[in-house]
């Protein structure tokens, strides 16, 4: 690099600008803990630093006790025991500071593998201060959803590793002779030997590991060739087969290098939607009520991609291309894989061609006069970054008080500690004293019981952990009713834990709640214990321990320090719901009330105590409550459907129109805004705007006899 005035003052801007984003990152790592899964590695971590093996059945399940477990990732779990030590303490609440300086620690981690993609040559500087900014933005509004302890964090920073040493092992090129082969592939002091190295760590803490293979022999097919066809071939292929071989060398051998292979196929198994099961498995852009920012940032994530890669074409590398390719179409079918778009997108804007080649940005830039062309290289070097540390101070500022959260509609916190009405510790806690040999539970409570030694859970959440039939009977599970019932009597349960702030909870506690052979045993803002008629202790009845639970969530919000506290009103949020599904409305209304005095932005509490308001026949009441959460959380759609219905009610049949027609715009697929924003248009005279939103309700719920019947008198 030269050391010009302008490009000093260039690298310095760029460092700035750097540490700015490098430092936002970190601050959206600096949430709550909240991950599922995360109580789960940290007790079978525990396990294996207690000297037992890395596990290879499902341990903790009945329902498929003998069923093949690929613990892909023991050595992910044993780092988050350790962490957990370190903080001292058995309950989650004690070890949760070590993991959220694990989490932190694996976020600096990658933020750093990532800025070496930054062009550091002085010719660059203007450009990569122009781009790193937003570039950069838009890959955080992707990155920011997985920025939880979970091992794909750590793989993240394992495949940039791979894929770089990959690179300049193929650059340099394949010696003649095997021997030499062999050794430029498994000599630690060369990039062919650190990347072995490197996927030999990775199949021990991810599944992802497999995608090492895919860089080699990506790498051979489409990557720079500074040596003959043959011998670059020959080269990736040798790569490629040593990174087989290191999924051999796992704790389950053979399985655990067919693992990727059987995780996809559970997709295939017939009746098994895991889909509509497992939350982050859902399509990014069929995520409702949530994510309001990072669905638009995720498109325009894909269009700036595909434009970067036209004007650049010639210079583009086409292993890192595909790679975010990959990434991108994994995306779109599941929100888990954000965080490999995000990194991909970042890896595709590095490792570019020589500069000498022509690409059509410069054949764009070409027609424009020498000193226009440079002016607008400078101003955009300027305006850019400029607006990129304005947008990366907005976000900082709102992090801290939980505005960006509640907007998102998602339920981690800034700060440290438990993401609140997450973990039924409680429930958990209850139930070890309890004879109850078999617990049906659901996937948000699995964690929890397993970390606390409950007893036998019917399901854990790993998905590779159970057969097809398995998963067919949770879905009946979760659907209530009267399968609901029977499959509780085929599994031999008398027990039932549920985590229930998440609203697929709601039709299985209706259908216990109702059933009188099923009773309440304990009940908080996090989890539920059921217990049927022959396994249930003598004491309160279940209304009784909720109206207690209700009355102490209330005393401790009241003798809470005063201020802001979102947390708090999650907590009256989760029991509010559960105290409406047993038909307390009274004490749900005043603990929904008490919880937004804490917190009077938070989306769900406002749209519960308009729904309640609405029950009690206070109609401009309950408006102003659903507009407020319609603002609060622009994703979710379920607030303007009920505002419209108020605005209805009133005989503000344009207004109940636009209100509808905007919970359509959020949400394609909502039924009841389709069917509501046709009778508003009814009322309107618009016979062919009615009949438009009728024919779209009817495609959503063909069943519908009424609604066919409305449609037709049109």
């Amino acid at each position: 690099m030269t050391n010009s005035p302008r490009a000093s003052r260039y690298l310095a801007a760029l460092a700035v600008l750097l540490l700015a984003l490098a430092a936002l990152a970190v601050a959206l790592a600096w949430h709550t803990t909240g991950d599922l899964d995360l109580l789960l590695h940290d007790r079978v971590g525990r396990a294996i630093l207690a000297g037992e093996p890395v596990p290879d059945t499902n341990r903790f399940s009945f329902t498929a006790p003998d069923h093949r477990w690929v613990d892909h990732e023991w050595a992910f779990q044993v780092l988050v025991a350790l962490a957990g030590d370190l903080a001292g303490g058995q309950a989650p609440s004690q070890r949760v500071a070590g993991w959220q300086a694990l989490r932190l620690l694996l976020t600096g981690l990658l933020v750093l593998v990532l800025i070496r993609e930054v062009p550091w040559r002085s010719a660059a500087l203007p450009g990569a201060l122009a781009l790193a900014g937003p570039v950069a933005l838009l890959a955080l509004g992707l990155l920011w959803t997985r920025l939880t302890l979970r091992p794909e964090l750590l793989s993240f920073v394992l495949l940039v590793l791979v894929l770089r040493r990959s690179e300049a092992a193929l650059a340099a090129g394949a010696p003649a002779g095997w021997r030499p082969l062999t050794a430029a592939l498994l000599d630690p002091r060369r990039p062919g030997g650190q990347a072995f190295l490197l996927t030999l760590l990775w199949y021990q803490c991810h599944g992802f590991a497999a995608l090492s293979v895919v860089v080699w022999l990506l790498g051979g097919l489409l990557g720079r060739r500074p040596d003959s066809w043959r011998r670059h071939l020959r080269l990736a292929g040798g790569g490629a087969a040593l990174a087989l071989v290191a999924g051999l060398a796992t704790p389950a051998g053979l399985d655990g290098l067919l693992y990727p292979l059987r995780a996809l196929g559970q997709f295939q198994e017939p009746g098994v939607d895991l889909q509509r099961t497992i939350s982050e498995l859902v399509p990014v852009l069929a995520t409702r009520g949530s994510l309001a920012l990072t669905v638009p940032l995720f498109q325009a994530s894909l269009a700036w991609g595909l434009l970067w890669t036209v004007l650049l074409w010639p210079r583009i590398d086409r292993v890192r291309l595909v790679l975010w390719v990959l990434a991108a179409v994994a995306a779109w079918q599941g929100q888990r894989h954000l965080g490999f778009l995000a990194v991909t997108l970042i890896l595709l804007h590095g490792h570019l061609g020589p500069a000498s080649v022509v690409t059509p940005a410069q054949r764009l830039a070409g027609r424009l006069a020498g000193p226009w062309r440079l002016r607008l290289v400078t101003a955009a070097s300027l305006i850019l970054p400029a607006l990129s540390l304005v947008v990366a101070a907005w976000w900082l500022s709102v992090l801290p008080g939980d505005g960006f959260y509640l907007r998102e509609g998602v339920a981690r916190r800034w700060g440290g500690g438990l993401t609140p009405a997450v973990y039924p510790v409680e429930a958990a806690r209850h139930v070890r004293s309890l004879a109850a040999p078999r617990i049906a539970n659901n996937v948000d409570a699995a964690s929890t019981l397993i970390a606390l030694d409950a007893g036998p859970v019917a399901i854990d959440g790993r998905t590779e952990a159970y057969p097809a039939a398995t998963w067919r009977q949770y879905a009946a599970l979760r659907r209530g009713g009267a399968p609901a019932i029977a499959q509780l009597r085929q599994w031999d349960a008398g027990t039932v834990v549920l985590a229930h702030r998440n609203a697929a909870t709601q039709p299985l506690l209706r259908t216990l709640f109702a059933d009188p052979d099923w009773t309440l045993v304990f009940a908080d803002d996090t989890g539920v214990v059921l217990q049927t008629a022959t396994d249930r202790r003598p004491g309160p009845r279940g209304a009784d321990r909720l109206a207690s639970a209700a009355m102490a969530l209330e005393r401790r919000i009241d003798q809470s320090p005063a201020g802001r506290r979102p947390d708090l009103a999650d907590r009256a949020a989760s029991l509010a719901s559960l105290l409406q599904l047993a038909e307390l409305p009274g004490p749900a209304r005043r603990l929904l009330t008490v919880g937004l005095a804490r917190c009077p932005d938070h989306p769900v509490v406002l749209h519960n105590l308009g729904n309640a308001l609405l029950a009690d026949g206070d109609l401009h009441g309950a408006l102003r409550r659903f507009e407020a959460a319609a603002r609060a959380n622009p994703a979710a759609a379920p607030p303007l459907v009920n505002a419209g219905t108020c605005l209805f009610r009133l005989g503000r049949f344009e207004e109940a129109a636009a209100a509808f027609a905007g919970a359509t715009r959020r949400d394609d697929r909502n039924f009841q805004a389709w069917a509501n924003l046709a009778e508003a248009r009814r009322q309107l005279g618009d016979r062919d705007g009615a009949a438009a939103a009728y024919e779209r309700a009817i495609e959503l719920a063909p069943e519908d006899r009424r609604l066919r019947s409305r449609s037709r008198t049109l």
